[in-house]
Order: C-alpha cells, then sequence, then structure tokens
C-alpha cells in the first residue's frame, strides 16, 4: 500500500486520540505530548517534539508514518490545518466520559449518541476520499467480489455483500474461515476481495488476505489501524475508527458504528459509477418487497 498525503484532509489529532491506544509506549508518549499540547505540537520541529516525549526523533518520524502520513512534515500540516479550523477542541463535560455501571438510562443514552456523534466526526476526519473513490472504482469494475470479516466485523461485511447484491454486483460473503480462504484461493486479478477488521491483525483475515495476495487479486482492507499488517497486505484502506471504550461498551461497538458508515460511502460511491445499472435494480428490489410492508 502507498501511504496516502493525509495533509489535505484529516484532522491529525483524531487519528492520534483513536489510534494512541494500539501504538508501542514510546509513540503513545508522542500522542500524550501532542494531545496535551495541540497547538504547540503544530508548529514545534520533530527533535523537540521528541523532547517533550522523551524519545528519540526517529521515533517521531515512525510515529507519523504508524498514523498513514510520509512523514513528520505531513503530519504537522495536518496539525496546523486542524488548529487553523479549530477541531481538535473537545468539549471536557462528563458526557464523554464512559458508561458507567450505575447511570441512569437517560445518562446511557446521551454518552451513548455523544460517541456516536465523535465516531462520525472522527470518520469523516480519517477517511481517504481518493483511496474510497479507487475502492469504488474496483468494485464497480470487479468480476467478483468476495468479503469477510470476524465477529462483530462480519456483520459489516455482510452489510456491504447485501447492498452490493442490490445493484447487480456479483459478491460472495464468507462464513467461516475455511470458507473465506477457499474463496480467496480461487478469485484472481479481475476480482475483489473485501476485508473488515478494526484491528487489522486478527490472524484468520490476515491468512485470508495473503491467499487472496497470491492470486493477483485487489484487496480493500476497511480497518482501524493504517500501520497494521492488514492495512501494508492491502491495495486500498479505508480508515474508521474505535470511539471512546469503556467497560460497558468496548472497542467493537464503536468501531461497527464507523465501519457501517465507511460501508455506506463506499456502496454510494459505487452505486453513482454504475448508476445506469444500478438504478432499475434498485427500483425492482424495492418493488420486489413492497407488497410485505402494512400501509
Amino acid at each position: 500500500m502507498t501511504i496516502t498525503e493525509r495533509s489535505e484532509r484529516a484532522d491529525a489529532f483524531a487519528l492520534v486520540r483513536t489510534q494512541s491506544a494500539s501504538m508501542p509506549s514510546s509513540m503513545r508518549a508522542i500522542a500524550d505530548a501532542v494531545l496535551d499540547d495541540p497547538a504547540a505540537a503544530a508548529t514545534t520541529n520533530a527533535t523537540d517534539l521528541a523532547g517533550r516525549a522523551g524519545v528519540s526523533p526517529a521515533t517521531v518520524s515512525r510515529f507519523a508514518q504508524h498514523l498513514g502520513f510520509a512523514n513528520f512534515a505531513a503530519l504537522q500540516r495536518s496539525m496546523t490545518r486542524a488548529v487553523e479550523r479549530g477541531i481538535h477542541e473537545r468539549e471536557s463535560t462528563e458526557i464523554h466520559a464512559g458508561v458507567a455501571v450505575d447511570d441512569d438510562v437517560a445518562t446511557v443514552i446521551a454518552k451513548v449518541t455523544e460517541d456516536v456523534r465523535a465516531v462520525m466526526a472522527d470518520t469523516r476526519a480519517a477517511l481517504d476520499p481518493h483511496a474510497l473513490d479507487e475502492s469504488a472504482r474496483k468494485l464497480a469494475d470487479a468480476r467478483r467480489v468476495v468479503l469477510y470479516g470476524v465477529g462483530a466485523s462480519g456483520i459489516v461485511a455482510r452489510d456491504l455483500h447485501l447492498k452490493l447484491e442490490r445493484i447487480g454486483i456479483v459478491s460472495s460473503i464468507a462464513d467461516d474461515p475455511h470458507n473465506a480462504l477457499t474463496l480467496a484461493s480461487v478469485i484472481g486479478e479481475h476480482d475483489v476481495l473485501v476485508l473488515v477488521s478494526h484491528s487489522g491483525s486478527t490472524v484468520e483475515t490476515l491468512e485470508v488476505a495473503h491467499a487472496a495476495r497470491a492470486q493477483y487479486a485487489t484487496i480493500i482492507a476497511i480497518t482501524g489501524h493504517a500501520s497494521a499488517p492488514l492495512a501494508t497486505t492491502a491495495d486500498h484502506v479505508l480508515l474508521g475508527v474505535a470511539g471512546a471504550e469503556s467497560a460497558l461498551r468496548p472497542a467493537a461497538m464503536g468501531s461497527r458504528m464507523s465501519q457501517l458508515a465507511i460501508v455506506d460511502t463506499l456502496f454510494i460511491v459505487v452505486a453513482q459509477r454504475t448508476d445506469e445499472r444500478s438504478q432499475p435494480l434498485l427500483a425492482r428490489s424495492r418493488d420486489a418487497v413492497r407488497t410485505h410492508h402494512r400501509n
């Protein structure tokens, strides 16, 4: 995967905030320094930031690349634009705290919906329009599409499968690792494999990716980590986020919302690219189930 220049679109602070938990301790120290004083991080050089975080300048460079930037200068341009727009600022109210066991229902509703709003905002910042456009082009032109995800990610993969079927794109959803490996082994250079994995490090998903790579299929990854093994294996990476995590709300809940937003956006762009055939098929599919809805 070629690292996409993010400085023109992404909120760097959203990327730092959502990916810091999975970073090595040295990179987490840089993330803390960045989030403690975003304005300073946007204007300092790599050496000074390294000094504030207690790490080497080389680690700062790796930190930028971990987030999907070509180098620290690209990350800094993104931080500068974010500071100028003011989108690094967050409300510091209790509503952003994780759901507690003794929260009443109204507070649970407020916290969960607020976290969903934050996840959507961060997904918008993290998602690369160029990568999404290229992914849509590959799907629109594919001879066949295979989709796979483990656990909650599998639900997202199935959602995209059902959407693509509605507009006449031949797709298959793998239900288990053996089925996924079988499908990945029989696709080729004119086919597309879509893999959904927030961590980007699920063993089964990586095995499927390697099987498809051996057959020269195009691989699209929907993941939450730009430097994860899956992201480095894929041809196109659609980056999502997880949102706040707590004992009652694991990362899988937040990442699912982000992934579904990515899938919806991807489907719409594919439908735009195939409008001549998509519109009649969508109309026919709506008509097919219309009699099953009560007035």
